[in-house]
């Protein structure tokens, strides 16, 4: 590995200038780009095709947030130091980073998504570890960016663990299982230096449905049933679990819904054989809707089920923000209601406590590239809820504070 070391020195408009660059080298190839991964991943063409504009959207986005200066936004405290010297918070690149592509979004989450996106924004070669499943697709997208900024690795879970202990990296970025983020976690945390990892390993992504979101003519099971089914549930936002009111109206709600899940189109074959034998197995137990009461929630049921399936709980309102309380963290919770419905008031807090985005009257798949959007969240849908995989912010991974007390001003931006 080589590393362009001279990445950290660059000013954010020439960053701004390689991430524009990335971008429209992948323009030139989309169109093979686009089929080798559909041929690969077996998504959909105008699924790729979104994901396509996606990737090169958050490729300019975060361009445009290193050369306006956001990245590196200086914060000053003058005569704050004893004898009256200044401080000054600067940001430097944290070093190299590992890029783990994942399978299930192969351009806007694989070798040019927006772990590297945000990592090259900041100042940061990548070494990124291919998908085994997307060996094609990784090729294709790793010869859309200069080779002095990113190298390209093929190989399995070795490969993997060899990856993080090289002592040059200086990061993790990591999307996929809870196994995978754990031994990533522990690899990095075994090196005589640790390193920090960010891993998205998983959600269950809970939507609790108010009295107030009843009505016979709500299209909510509709909605519902395609977030669940979309891309054949193999999406780290789909709803997992669907809470509603333990009476007539909730458990219509629920049939509603099953019968839209069951009666929704899927993919021809999912993303790998394992992630298709799991399914298969977890159908075989549950089938496509896995009717639930409060106390039967145990660990497999609280467990993310990447797949076209859904588990759903009958619970009385009065109690939905205890069972909120005991759902492991999510990077998204869900509320359907109206505005004016009282029970908001007791589960809005305890969602706030186990997810990383609350969505309200929405589904929470199609997450947002945009400045404000966090996602992430408490264990286990990530390893640091503090940080964000998507938008903006995510540059903040990978770049490290230093405090510049009193020195001489050509040294301070």
């Amino acid at each position: 590995m080589n590393p362009l070391t001279g990445l950290s020195t660059w000013d954010g408009a020439r960053r701004c200038e390689l991430l524009y660059g990335i971008a429209e080298a992948m323009e030139a190839r989309r169109r093979e780009i686009v089929a080798v991964a559909a041929e690969e991943t077996g998504l959909a063409l105008a699924r790729l095709e979104a994901e396509f504009d996606r990737t090169t959207g958050q490729l300019r986005l975060l361009g445009e947030f290193a050369a306006a200066g956001r990245d590196r936004a200086v914060v000053a405290s003058r005569g704050a130091a004893p004898g009256g010297a200044d401080v000054v918070l600067v940001r430097v690149p944290i070093g190299p980073v590992a890029v783990f592509a994942a399978s299930n979004f192969p351009l806007a989450f694989g070798v040019l998504g927006g772990d590297t996106a945000a990592a090259l924004a900041a100042g940061c070669p990548v070494v990124v570890k291919a998908h085994p499943a997307q060996p094609r697709t990784a090729e294709l997208l790793a010869a859309c960016a200069p080779a002095e900024v990113l190298t390209l690795r093929h190989g399995g879970p070795d490969a993997s663990l060899e990856l993080v202990r090289d002592p040059s990296i200086r990061a993790v970025a990591f999307t996929g299982s809870p196994a995978g983020g754990r031994a990533l976690m522990d690899a990095a945390a075994a090196r005589p230096e640790p390193i920090p990892v960010y891993a998205e390993m998983g959600s269950l992504n809970p939507v609790f449905v108010l009295p107030s979101a009843l009505a016979p003519d709500a299209d909510w099971p509709a909605v519902l049933a395609a977030a669940v089914t979309g891309s054949s549930g193999q999406l780290c936002t789909k709803p997992g679990l669907v809470i509603a009111p333990d009476d007539e109206a909730g458990r219509a709600f629920g049939d509603r819904l099953a019968q839209a899940v069951s009666a929704a189109p899927l993919l021809p074959r999912m993303l790998t054989p394992a992630i298709e034998a799991a399914h298969r197995a977890w159908s075989q137990r549950a089938g496509a809707v896995a009717f639930a009461e409060p106390d039967s929630l145990g660990s497999d049921l609280l467990e993310e089920h990447f797949g076209p399936s859904v588990v759903v709980c009958f619970a009385p309102v009065a109690d939905y923000a205890a069972v909120a309380s005991r759902l492991h963290g999510s990077l998204t919770a869900t509320v359907l209601a109206a505005p004016d419905d009282p029970a908001l008031d007791a589960l809005l807090p305890s969602l706030i406590a186990t997810a990383g985005r609350i969505v309200f009257n929405g589904v929470p798949t199609g997450v947002a590239v945009c400045d404000a959007m966090h996602h992430g969240g408490p264990w286990p849908s990530t390893s640091n809820p503090l940080y964000t995989s998507v938008g903006t912010a995510a540059v903040a991974r990978f770049l490290r504070p230093v405090a510049l007390q009193g020195l001489p001003a050509r040294f301070v931006p």
